[in-house]
């Protein structure tokens, strides 16, 4: 007799008496793990004579930096320890680095530049009071986004970007910041910008990594036979459009377009990308299937907009501001010319928006949806905005 011939209440005993048998060995599991937390053994870590694995020399036991401030004899000697030291109001370089990498962020340079390096190899901090102020503020009471808002909200940050000839000669790295920051944003946020001014972003929080659009063969080259990530099979419906942060990263084959725009290969810790500028990163923003896809569905809600209006509202939507009269000229213009091409050449209309797995819009016209799909994906590709 197997369990399905058992009369239900028997099945339903059965099946409580597996349950309480799992919560014990769980439980025993937990006790365990917590003793061998507790018991606080000595690191088994030596020093190396010349680094050889076989020549021990002084046993090394767990314990922090005190020359950056002691701390309490009674204080345990593990990763709790450790905790409790780099948030104790003595310790001030916890709040100043965090501080730096956030001022990293929003200003593209930290005030301490080198922001892996905080030591007597690094860079000195371009405003040491300001970071010490900022830290002293962060460490009041931890609060990751009150520091964003002050930052944002300040003087220094809604500086215009304007680089004029004055500024250049005074200040030419801009580390004095005589004017706003202004540089391209890192390769992530460049992807979900496009997915969200075009509707598609998915903003569901938490969950597996996502497979989105990758060249073919990417995977195929470097991958082992064996492995369970051979061969790259892109996911569909709204794993296409979920933020970049939840894309599956392969160390040796990242996706191709994040890589182009500067993004780590993640196989060794990097507080501090480098910004390159290449011909690559324009075929990938003009011609990468999630780019074109994003403006596709841009342009199918500005469609629906009256027709003397869809030109300046491509520019509010993009560019989160209006243009101006010779640039709406210009752009006018552009879109006549677009849409004289798209009409005499209607298969390749037909093939610039059936790019993607989204359908378009069979309501709209091919070639009206075509031609300001190629006014959206230009604007997508300004500087105003590809940068900070």
């Amino acid at each position: 007799m197997n369990d399905a011939d058992l009369p239900l209440t028997q099945a339903s005993a059965k099946l409580q008496a597996l349950e309480a048998e799992f919560k014990t060995v769980r439980e025993r599991s937990t006790v365990t793990h917590i003793q061998q937390e507790k018991a606080n053994s000595k690191a088994m870590a030596f020093v190396l004579f010349r680094g050889e694995y076989d020549k021990h020399r002084d046993q090394v036991e767990p314990g922090v930096f005190q020359a950056l401030h002691p701390q309490p004899s009674e204080a345990p000697k593990n990763r709790l320890g450790l905790a409790q030291w780099l948030v104790a109001p003595d310790n001030g370089l916890t709040p100043r680095v965090v501080i730096n990498r956030l001022w990293q962020e929003f200003f593209g340079t930290g005030l301490v530049k080198s922001s892996e390096d905080f030591g007597i190899m690094g860079d000195a901090p371009s405003h040491p009071e300001l970071l010490d102020w900022l830290a002293v503020e962060f460490r009041s009471d931890w609060d990751y986004r009150k520091m964003v808002k002050l930052i944002v909200t300040s003087a220094a940050y809604r500086q215009a970007a304007v680089a004029t000839t004055a500024k250049i000669e005074v200040d030419p790295a801009n580390r004095l910041l005589a004017r706003g920051p202004r540089f391209r944003m890192d390769a992530e946020v460049i992807r979900d910008y496009a997915l969200s001014v075009s509707g598609l972003l998915v903003s569901t929080v938490g969950g597996a990594s996502v497979k989105p659009y990758q060249p073919e063969g990417v995977w195929e080259a470097v991958g082992m036979r064996e492995s369970n990530t051979k061969n790259y099979k892109r996911d569909g419906g709204d794993a296409l459009y979920r933020r970049s942060m939840y894309s599956f990263w392969k160390r040796m084959a990242p996706p191709a377009a994040m890589e182009i725009l500067n993004a780590t290969n993640r196989e060794v810790s990097c507080l501090r990308r480098e910004r390159t500028n290449t011909p690559l990163q324009a075929l990938v923003t003009l011609n990468d299937p999630q780019f074109i896809e994003a403006a596709r569905a841009l342009s199918e809600q500005i469609l629906k907009q009256p027709a003397e209006q869809r030109v300046a509202e491509a520019a509010r939507r993009i560019l989160l501001r209006p243009f101006s009269s010779a640039e709406l000229a210009l752009m006018q213009a552009n879109h006549a010319q677009l849409l004289a091409h798209y009409a005499s050449h209607g298969d390749d209309a037909k093939a610039l928006i059936a790019v993607g797995e989204r359908k378009s819009d069979p309501a709209l016209s091919p070639v009206e949806l075509a031609a300001m799909t190629m006014l959206c994906n230009e604007l997508l590709n300004l500087d105003e905005a590809l940068n900070k």
